[in-house]
This record gives C-alpha cells, structure tokens and sequence, in this order.
C-alpha cells in the first residue's frame, strides 16, 4: 500500500515538473517571438542615421513591417533625434519681463513631469574634480581640443547604443531623450561657473554664447573655469563615450587680469542670481494638456521669435523650452509652444516631450522576476519531485 502511494506522488509530481518547464519555455520563448517586447527600445536611427550598418535598418525595417501588420504603433519610421540643431537669435541675457496675469487653473490636478535623475559619481572623485587645478578658458573662443568631437554625430552615438546612462522613454508614440542632469558646476570668488568632470571619460560640453554654439572639452577628472562675463542662464549638453547629459551654468564674473590673485574690486556688483521658480503649471497647446515642472528657470526673451513662443525656460535645469511666462512665479503659469530635450542639439519639438514625459510610467512588472521566479518554482518543484523518488528507493 505504502509503495503504491508513493508510485503515485511521484507520478503527480512529474507531471508537475514537466508542465511547469513547459510553461517556462514558452513564457520565455514568447519573449523573443514578440518584437514589442523583445524589442521594447527600437533602433532611433532606421532612416536618419547615415552612420548605422546596413544590418541594423534591415532589422528595424523587420520590426517596423511586422508592427504595422500586427496594426501596433510604433516609432520606427524616421524619428528625429538629435540631428538638427537650432540655435536661438540671440543671447540669453535678461529674464522676460511679463505683466502678471491671472494663471489659467486646469481642471484637476495635472500630471507631473518627472525630473532626470542626477549623474552619479563617486564622492571620492567628485572631491578630486572639484579640487583640480583650474583650466582657465574663454567661453566665447574656447581652445580646440587635442581630439576633435563632433557633438552632434556623438550624441545620436551615445543614444543610438541604448547606454545606460541616457533615459529613453516611449509614450504615446513618441521615442524620447531625457538626459540625466549635470550638477557638477562651481562658481568661485569672481563668481566665474567652473565645469567640474568627476567621471572616468572626457566630455564635451556645447552651449550657447556670444552669438554661436561653443564647445568646450573637459578631461576627466579635471576642471576647467569659464571667464564667463555675460550676464544669463546658459543652458549646456554634455557628452562623451558613453554618456549624455544637460544642466546650465550661469555667467555675470568679473574677470580677473592675468596674475590677479586678491578679491574682486569693491565697485564689482555680482549678478542677482536666475530667476527660478517652483510646481509652475506649464499648458501645452499643441496638446491641449497642463503638466506640472518641478522647477523653472527664466533664460532669456526674444521679440523677434512669433508671439507666444518669446520666453525662454530651462525646465528642470534640464530640458529647453519656448513659450511665454503668463504668470511666472512659484505655483504659476507658464506656456510651452516648444521643447528641445538636448539643449543645443536634440530636435524641437512642439511641447509634447513634456505630456509624453508626465503621461509616461515605468512598468510596475518586469518580465525578468518573472521568469527568474518561473525559473525558481522549476528548481522547487524539481527537488521535491527528487526528494519522493530518493525516499521510494530508500524504502524499496
């Protein structure tokens, strides 16, 4: 009787075994047979891309056809990225001066858009950076590097190799870039911004100065100090091997002669520091969406650029933005008609980045606990299938 029982439950736990393999197998199969899955981050460059093997637009244009079959939205064709680069008219020096209005209250409360995260460095080599002997350098006429980098061309490198310090979201149909943020800028007696590199890679940092983009290399873990006399918020986008990032510094330094070794002069006046401002409402029109920033700093503003689209912002310190300060101040209103989520070098768009970036959410479920639980259940369901066996014998 015993032997018979024990035929039994060593028969049911086999079947088990086998059923559960079965069901790992083709959950995981599933996982490369679905494109939507297997391929959650499509190619950014299919069509646009005059770098990208042929390989690589044959495959997407795979992913691409077998989407539009299946009638799934997808990104594929010709998204922009970082290939255009628009520079603004002029320089921004002054915060827009707008009569305040009554803010426009949306109905409910908006979404927010999440922030970057912050690039992350050791404190050990943040310390070293920050400390480092100083390059000193003209932000109107920086020196050449030794290496050339093209920004450009390095950017749409960096976003096209999926790196993992660059965010890549996709929500409602649109592939987006939102650059981790750049915090590593000091500013010294003379109230000169000083780009600090604590990573293990150069990078190149491009902004806006004096009438045309500049380029400015910083070694890593070295300093550079930025002899930057213009009053304004200058929005940057850095980058290098394998990263990509945004920030601002801001200029207004009195600029210390050769040799000058004592304070700033006592008739120097420094800058009154940016205009910033704190959960401002921001409308989309294109959207026809309100969105909440965390953060919103005034850049500049341009009479000669079309009527709502005069005042610059830096969102987050992170993204660029055009519109108009309907009532700039903490919990006001602002409206964006343009967005540029790589200061200098990503494309703009017409404000939808931001809608994208609030409506988007990470997965609560991953399909890697998943199968790594599936996996589990198999080694369990395995070892007591073994135990049974290994008892029957024993007994025999």
């Amino acid at each position: 009787m015993r032997k018979a029982i024990l035929a039994a439950m060593a028969a049911k736990m086999r079947k088990i075994i086998l059923a559960t393999l079965a069901a790992g197998v083709l959950a995981v199969g599933s996982l490369f047979a679905n494109p939507t899955m297997a391929h959650a981050r499509p190619h950014y460059y299919c069509h646009d891309n005059p770098a990208a093997s042929q390989q690589t637009h044959d495959r997407c244009d795979q992913i691409c056809d077998q989407w539009e079959a299946e009638g799934k939205p997808h990104p594929c064709d010709k998204v922009a990225t970082t290939t255009t680069t628009q520079a603004p008219t002029v320089a921004p020096v002054q915060a827009p001066s707008v009569s305040p209005t009554e803010p426009v209250q949306p109905a409910g409360k908006p979404a927010v858009v999440s922030p970057p995260k912050a690039l992350a460095a050791p404190q050990q080599a943040i310390d070293a950076a920050k400390a480092a002997p100083a390059t000193r350098v003209d932000p109107a006429n920086p020196s050449a590097p030794a290496t050339h980098v093209d920004v450009n061309q390095q950017v749409q490198s960096v976003v096209n190799a999926h790196s993992s310090n660059v965010n890549i979201v996709t929500a409602g149909g649109q592939t987006l870039v939102q650059p981790p943020h750049w915090t590593y800028v000091d500013y010294d007696v003379y109230h000169r911004p000083a780009l600090y590199n604590p990573l293990t890679e150069a990078m190149t940092f491009r902004y806006f100065y004096g009438g045309a983009y500049r380029d400015v290399y910083v070694a890593a873990g070295s300093r550079v100090v930025l002899d930057a006399a213009t009053v304004g918020v200058f929005p940057f986008t850095a980058v290098g091997e394998s990263y990509v990032t945004s920030g601002s510094f801001y200029g207004g330094a009195w600029v210390p002669p050769e040799g000058w070794t004592g304070p700033p002069p006592s008739d120097y006046t420094p800058p009154a520091p940016p205009a910033v401002y704190h959960d401002v409402s921001a409308y989309v029109p294109a959207d026809n969406q309100t969105v909440q920033v965390g953060q919103v700093t005034a850049v500049g503003h341009d009479d000669s650029l079309p009527a709502g689209s005069q005042d610059m912002f830096m969102l987050d310190d992170s993204t660029l933005a055009w519109g108009q300060a309907t009532n700039p101040s903490d919990g006001g209103q602002i409206t964006v008609n343009k967005t540029q989520s790589v200061p200098g070098v990503g494309p703009i768009d017409n404000g939808s980045f931001l809608v994208a970036l609030a409506a988007h959410r990470q997965p609560t479920h991953s399909w890697r606990p998943w199968v790594l639980g599936g996996g589990v259940l198999v080694i369990v369901a395995g070892l007591i299938g073994w135990l049974v066996i290994r008892r029957k014998r024993v007994s025999v």
